[in-house]
């Protein structure tokens, strides 16, 4: 009887020892690779990708009813954003926030949104990416990178030039200068295009570069600008806003299919909702950084439609030449349809 009594007590407590595991939520681990805030002006800013994090975060969490948590790691705590994309498909990360300059060693096809002035607005990219070629366009990347896009926003405003030498109203007037420029071919291009000399400079280099001369300017964000400090050896910035970056959440194809279809689900509207978050705020911080940026003494220069014109006119075919060479073809041209 006794022997009957420890082993009924030994299965209730298995049986215990079952069910509390089974109640563990599900941990999904988001990576960053900069800190939560940025300073613009006067005021401290959350930056749009960590924006979008914590929205996503408290979405999934309720959406889930707590089966999944989510947690947040910025200043780049869990390695650099090629690091993290390494992470995601080996199963050690859940979720990072690349920009398209690191996606594009998984799915080179991402480069497509590099293509100068297909985009008037931030408002024209939100409906590209949102729409029935977007779409199918995120499949594709799922099936052949592994990696399921869930949140995808400008990263922090449209690229533009600023420089040392003088206001740049015309493409002419970038002639002979030496421009820094990611290692990102699709860049280089735009710029030798413009008649300058596209100069990779890593970010973190480019402060000093520009103070000693070894470059006469640059091409970023408004807020990228403030971020770096670069209005204090920068004196000129025209708004021609020639790429609108782009940057994302995402996570892996083969780790969401692995849940159960309501988790899935719940996933995918998180990731819509932590969109809305990281949009607003980039257009919002966008917007406080060209103020910022003017009060800081740097001349601003908006070109008229003419002038922007002879910005598109020389940048435009040479990168989607080199698009259609180096990417799918069919890509870019079903992009462009659609832009136009």
């Amino acid at each position: 009887m006794k022997t009957l009594k420890r082993t009924l007590i030994a299965v209730a407590l298995l049986l215990c020892t079952v069910g509390l595991f089974a109640e563990q939520p599900i941990v999904f681990k988001l990576a960053f690779t900069d800190p939560p805030y940025i300073k613009i002006g006067d005021l401290q800013v959350m930056h749009h990708s960590y924006a979008g994090m914590v929205a996503f975060k408290g979405a999934l969490e309720k959406l889930s009813g707590g089966r999944i948590v989510v947690e947040n790691y910025p200043y780049g705590r869990l390695g650099d954003a090629n690091e993290n994309m390494q992470q995601i498909l080996q199963g050690t990360l859940q979720g990072a926030t690349p920009a398209d300059g690191a996606m594009a060693p998984f799915y080179k096809d991402i480069q497509v949104f590099s293509i100068p002035y297909i985009f008037d607005s931030a408002l024209d990219a939100y409906t590209l990416w949102d729409g029935p070629i977007g779409r199918a366009f995120f499949d594709d990347m799922a099936k052949n990178s592994g990696f399921r896009v869930l949140a995808i926003y400008d990263n922090g405003g449209f690229r533009s030039f600023s420089n040392n030498k003088k206001t740049i109203k015309t493409a002419a007037d970038l002639k002979g200068m030496k421009l820094r420029t990611m290692t990102i071919p699709v860049h280089m291009e735009m710029v030798k295009a413009l008649g300058a000399s596209p100069t990779p400079i890593a970010w973190l280099e480019l402060y000093n570069a520009l103070q000693t001369g070894v470059v006469d300017g640059q091409e970023n964000s408004a807020a990228t600008i403030l971020g770096g400090s670069l209005q204090e050896v920068q004196k000129f910035y025209t708004v021609d806003e020639h790429l609108l970056g782009a940057a994302m959440i995402v996570t892996s194809e083969k780790w969401i299919k692995a849940l159960p279809a309501d988790l899935q689900q719940a996933v995918i509207d998180a990731g819509v909702i932590a969109q809305y978050a990281a949009r607003g705020t980039a257009r919002a911080n966008d917007s406080l950084a060209v103020e910022a940026l003017q009060k800081a003494g740097v001349q601003i220069y908006y070109p008229n439609a003419a002038e922007k014109a002879t910005f598109k006119k020389l940048t435009q075919q040479p990168v989607i030449d080199w698009l259609k060479k180096n990417i799918n073809a069919a890509t870019v041209d079903k992009i462009l349809v659609t832009v136009k």
